[in-house]
């Protein structure tokens, strides 16, 4: 254990790197009880850099590195919370669309006029570039979870909620006056 009143030396590059090869794959392992794979390593990646950057006061000898862990802990911790209150607030505003829908959906005339917007929106996303295209179909129209369109296509949950935003803004940007009306229908 490190006594608080020795001098920590300066961690080398290759110390630093030691360290990550050793404790990287036992702390990825550790959060994917938490996380999803993709993200239990970012999690540990951002760790890491953060550890580089801030260089704190830690005995880095130490096989198995507690703080390390704890660290992992709380970044799951406060993914999943975020993730939560996400999920939340996309809920809320999903049943607060709905009720505008039924407000404004009252006639067989706003229901033809609504299938004529749809017709414009299927438009605009064929226009999409086809990887945003695939990633949007499968989130909207097919109704999958960004989690599990990630795992398909073996990228990050972030960049499946990036190429989603990225298609619903161009959609937002050629159909704004409409989007409000129609966007109920892709859930």
């Amino acid at each position: 254990m490190w006594d608080k009143d020795q001098k920590l030396e300066i961690i080398t590059i290759e110390q630093f790197e030691n360290l990550y090869l050793q404790q990287a794959p036992k702390l990825i392992f550790y959060a994917r009880k938490f996380v999803d794979n993709v993200v239990a390593e970012d999690i540990v990646h951002d760790i890491f850099l953060k550890l580089w950057h801030e260089k704190p006061e830690i005995d880095f000898r130490e096989e198995d590195n507690p703080y390390l862990f704890r660290m992992v802990r709380n970044a799951c911790y406060d993914f999943l919370k975020h993730k939560a209150v996400e999920e939340s607030f996309v809920d809320k505003a999903f049943n607060e669309l709905k009720m505008e829908e039924l407000e404004w959906n009252d006639s067989y005339e706003t229901f033809l006029d609504q299938e004529e917007n749809i017709n414009a929106v299927y438009t605009i996303i064929d226009r999409l570039p086809p990887k945003c295209k695939e990633i949007f179909v499968k989130a909207y129209l097919e109704e999958q979870k960004h989690s599990d369109i990630a795992t398909q296509l073996n990228i990050s949950v972030r960049t499946v909620d990036t190429q989603v935003y990225k298609a619903l803004k161009i959609i937002r940007d050629h159909l704004i006056p409409v989007l409000v009306l129609i966007f109920p229908l892709f859930w």
